[in-house]
């Protein structure tokens, strides 16, 4: 029998194409994490706090003690004030209010999510004079990216309503409707053929525990949140208030083995400085006790001083850059 001649090279052109194949097939597995996706992380100054989330996204995906198994790489996200912009009000909040006068009662699902999707694209006059949509943060949306690249399925775990945060999520984020977890009315269904899901009751924000919610999702109703729609504990969390700090506790299991990135608000120039120094506090009622009590302006900020795998991330000086687009308020802020 008579064999090809094949040189050398030949063969180790073709062993390297086949290994490429391999690698490639393994979703990305031949890859380090800095290769994988890190071209998504420019929006970042990358001298500053990315380089602490890189190096734990490549402890958990290298083989090694501190490996962790891909089905396992669970990341969740809160919504307002860390994927996108939160002042100066709760825009779920100016979406009740727009539609104060013709509730939201009653409405199908689909009717819902596209009344909240078109409120999404219009433009927010009292803020930067642009849609909703685009005040999203540009770093954190690379780090959801970042983080995917790697192996991550990423969910959002929002105290705003689930529909709302639907409407927008996959187009906004990359994040898709099923993978968001929020605060959820009360919804009943047609029983014809071809029904639909009806919203029974309004969603309030801030009606923490009303009779009318189906799931609370807010503050100590996010680890439950997350329980019941994805079964198993995050290895990260990212957030940015006291309303993220139980999620942050329930994912925290030390130092290895989790991350809490907490997004601080201290830019008073390109977006907005608030809750952002360790130790504030603010007066404020307490429930059924009708009396006020003096309470953390952000209890996360505060926590993460004390704790080595809770990274505090300075909008002012970790991003690069923060929105998608050179964005100025109008008029323009006075900081001191």
């Amino acid at each position: 029998m008579k064999f090809l001649n094949i040189n050398r090279k030949t063969i180790s052109f073709f062993l390297s194409v086949l290994l490429s194949i391999f690698c490639l097939g393994g979703t990305l597995g031949c890859l380090p994490a800095n290769a994988a996706g890190e071209y998504h992380l420019n929006s970042w100054n990358e001298d500053g706090t990315i380089q602490d989330i890189v190096k734990f996204v490549e402890k958990v995906t290298t083989r090694g003690d501190n490996y962790v198994k891909p089905k396992d790489r669970i990341a969740v996200f809160d919504n307002d004030g860390t994927l996108w912009s939160e002042k100066p009000l709760y825009f779920p909040i100016k979406f009740e209010l727009k539609n104060f006068r013709t509730p939201l009662v009653g409405l199908t699902t689909d009717e819902y999510i596209e009344k909240a999707r078109q409120f999404v694209y219009e433009v927010n006059q009292k803020n930067f004079g642009v849609p909703h949509r685009q005040l999203v943060y540009k770093p954190v949306i690379g780090l959801v990216k970042y983080l995917k690249a790697n192996g991550f399925k990423v969910y959002i775990c929002s105290g705003g309503d689930i529909d709302f945060v639907r409407s927008f999520s996959d187009e906004a984020y990359g994040i898709p409707p099923e993978q968001v977890i929020g605060t959820a009315v009360k919804t009943s269904f047609d029983l014809e053929f071809g029904g639909n899901i009806t919203r029974d009751t309004a969603f309030l924000a801030g009606m923490k525990n009303h009779e009318d919610l189906a799931q609370y999702n807010d503050q100590e109703g996010k680890p439950v949140g997350i329980q019941n729609h994805i079964g198993k504990r995050p290895i990260i969390a990212v957030g940015n208030s006291s309303g993220d700090f139980e999620m942050f506790q329930y994912t925290d299991a030390g130092v290895d083995k989790s991350l809490i990135v907490l997004i601080n608000h201290d830019d008073c120039e390109r977006e907005y400085k608030y809750d952002d120094v360790p130790g504030s506090t603010h007066q404020e009622c307490q429930p059924n006790e009708y009396e006020y009590k003096s309470v953390p302006d952000n209890e996360s900020l505060d926590e993460a001083q004390n704790r080595e795998n809770w990274i505090v991330v300075s909008m002012k000086d970790d991003f690069d850059t923060i929105f998608e687009s050179d964005l100025s308020r109008t008029p323009a802020p006075v900081c001191n």
